[in-house]
């Protein structure tokens, strides 16, 4: 492979590391931004429930006035607390979940990164390389000539 080739390939080596740095960091963006709105719903989602949960309780204290309809609440209440422990288990385990796969995704972007640091790593070395090439075999070809 002669002088003129090599810088051609260098040449064409650039400008897709230079598509693929692009096209790394335009992905690990978006993939921030979702990563912010899911968290957002997320937390809004739970606030909001909460939110609900509140006034729930508040209404029912409020209509249980004999002791009769308390004991009956008391009955709806222990039942309702024990669906909401099984549901808080499960809503914990999909939290979890959640938490989990967005630390993943995080992650991933952060590897993304790293990756597209390598292969500017590499093409830093790969100009070296070519330069020193150019220093040694260059001048031997001139002075051959």
């Amino acid at each position: 492979m002669n002088r003129d080739e090599m810088k051609a390939k260098m040449a064409e080596l650039n400008a897709k590391m230079k598509d693929s740095l692009d096209t790394a960091k335009i992905i690990g963006l978006e993939a921030q931004d979702k990563l912010k709105v899911a968290m957002d719903e997320t937390k809004s989602n739970v606030n909001a429930l909460k939110e609900s949960y509140q006034i729930y309780s508040k209404r029912v204290k409020g209509k249980a006035s004999s002791e009769l309809i308390k004991a009956q609440m008391n009955l709806e209440v222990a039942k309702e607390e024990l669906a909401a422990r099984k549901e808080a288990h499960d809503k914990e385990k999909l939290e979890k979940y959640i938490e989990d796969m967005l630390e993943y995704a995080e992650g991933c972007v952060m590897l993304s990164a790293i990756a597209a640091k390598e292969a500017e790593l590499a093409k830093l070395e790969a100009m070296d390389a070519q330069k020193e090439y150019d220093e040694k075999y260059g001048e031997e070809k001139k002075s051959e000539e």
